[in-house]
C-alpha cells in the first residue's frame, strides 16, 4: 500500500540566510508539517487520536537529514514522506526533498513514539498505525540509518549558549518544538559554508516554558561537530552529530 504524501512549498525569505539558501530548522520545519499532514490524511493525527476518545500524541524520539543541497530563497520544494514499519512503541517515517525540476535535494528519517499528555509517559502506539505502513516504497536511507550509539565527548573542549524557552517556543504537545532544538544547537557550531549537511538527533526529555538550556557544541574526530541541549544540571535534553556532504550543485 503507498500511504505517502506529497507537498509543495515555496522557500520565503524568513526561512534563509544571509547566503540565500534556506536554513536547516526551516528544512526541519517542513518534514515536522509533511509529517502532520500525512498523518492527518490517514487517520492517525493527534486529531484523530482525540476523537478516539485517546489523551494521546506523537513525539519525535530520532531525526537524521542529509541534504546534498539547501535550496534558495524563492525555489519551490516538494517534500514526499511515507510512513513505514514499527515496532510496539515506535514507528518510522521517512522523507525526500526534490526541487521543481524534480532533481533530489535530499532525505530524511524519523523514530516517533506516542505518548499519554497528562501523564507524559511512553504509550504503546494506537491499533491501527501499523496496518497504514507504506510497503512499496524502500527505507530512503537504508535500514541502518541510525547509529548506534549518539554519545557527546564528554571532557572535550566545547563551545557553548545559554537560553531559557519561551513561550513562543511551545508546540501542540505542550513542550519546546524540536526544531527549536535544532536552532539552539547551531548557534554554538561551526557554520558550514554552504555545502551539504549531514545532521542526526537524538531526543531523550522535554523542555518546558521557563526552563534553562545550555547548547553545546564540540568537534569530533572525523571532522563532524557534536551537540547537544543539556539542563543546568547536565540532564541531557538531545544530543547530535552534524557533518558536511558534497555539495551537489
Amino acid at each position: 500500500m503507498d500511504t505517502h504524501g506529497t507537498y509543495t512549498w515555496q522557500v520565503r525569505t524568513y526561512e534563509c540566510g544571509p547566503d540565500g539558501r534556506m536554513t536547516l530548522p526551516a528544512v526541519c520545519n517542513y518534514l515536522q508539517e509533511a509529517a502532520s499532514l500525512n498523518a492527518e490524511e490517514l487517520g492517525f493525527s493527534k486529531t484523530d487520536f482525540a476523537a478516539a476518545g485517546a489523551n494521546t500524541t506523537w513525539v519525535l524520539t530520532r531525526l537524521r537529514v542529509r541534504m546534498a543541497r539547501l535550496p534558495k530563497w524563492g525555489e519551490r520544494v516538494t517534500v514526499l514522506t511515507f510512513p513505514r514499519l514499527g515496532r510496539r512503541i515506535t514507528a518510522f517515517r521517512d522523507f525526500a526533498l526534490t526541487d521543481a525540476a524534480g532533481a533530489p535535494l535530499g532525505v530524511a528519517t524519523s523514530e516517533w513514539m506516542t505518548i499519554d499528555l497528562a501523564s507524559r509517559r511512553i504509550v504503546p502506539i494506537p491499533e491501527g498505525v501499523f496496518a497504514k505502513a507504506n510497503t512499496e516504497r524502500a527505507p530512503v536511507l537504508g535500514a541502518a540509518a541510525f547509529a548506534a550509539k549518539l554519545r557527546f565527548p564528554e571532557g572535550a573542549p566545547a563551545a557553548e549558549l545559554r537560553f531559557r524557552a519561551q513561550r513562543s517556543h511551545i508546540d501542540l504537545n505542550g513542550h519546546v518544538n524540536n526544531v527549536h532544538y535544532v536552532e539552539w544547537m547551531l548557534e554554538p557550531a561551526p557554520v558550514l559554508d554552504g555545502a551539504g549537511v549531514d545532521l542526526e538527533l537524538l531526543f531523550r526529555s522535554e523542555t518546558l516554558a521557563g526552563d534553562e538550556v545550555v547548547a553545546q557544541a564540540a568537534p569530533g574526530a572525523d571532522g563532524a561537530t557534536w551537540l547537544r541541549v543539556v539542563a543546568p544540571d547536565g540532564k541531557e535534553h538531545v544530543v547530535g552529530r552534524l557533518g558536511s556532504v558534497k555539495n551537489e550543485e
